[in-house]
């Protein structure tokens, strides 16, 4: 099966800092998976969730990067050190920790956006200001990146 995670759903935290999954990414994480994904902070001032499989494919290629660089070890902890394995309950809900909540300021309400194959939680807020200041900007022009793609 091919991961397709796409649309922007909004989910609140419970009081226990679980989140809810949408449905729709959850039939499309492969059962290879054992419903797990891996949460960690993205480069962004946002969480991503990558389904185990890929983030086995991230740490193979973050193993392939020298542990003698300095730049490389860093990058390479920067990336890992906040990882942590997550499987969804029976009610499809996560647990996010208390330190990867701080860092992407989510207090209550997470815009739940797919990247294809893997998942980005955003603070509302955060992400609207990202959008506002995107349109506000006339010389951010995607037009070489779109062809760059067959649609």
């Amino acid at each position: 099966m091919q991961i397709s995670f796409t649309g922007e759903y909004h989910n609140s935290l419970d009081i226990k800092n679980r989140l809810n999954i949408p449905a729709k990414f959850r039939k499309t994480l492969d059962p290879i998976n054992d419903r797990t994904f891996v949460i960690t902070r993205g480069f962004d001032k946002c969480l991503v969730l990558y389904p185990l499989e890929d983030w086995n494919i991230v740490e193979e290629q973050l193993g392939k990067l020298s542990s003698i660089k300095g730049r490389h070890r860093s990058f390479v902890r920067s990336v890992t050190r906040y990882a942590i394995p997550v499987q969804y309950d029976s009610q499809g809900r996560i647990q996010i920790s208390d330190s990867l909540l701080k860092y992407s300021n989510i207090s209550k309400e997470v815009a739940v956006i797919g990247m294809i194959n893997k998942i980005e939680l955003w603070n509302p807020d955060i992400i609207k200001l990202i959008d506002d200041e995107a349109e506000g900007l006339e010389k951010i022009n995607f037009d070489d990146l779109a062809n760059e793609i067959n649609f």
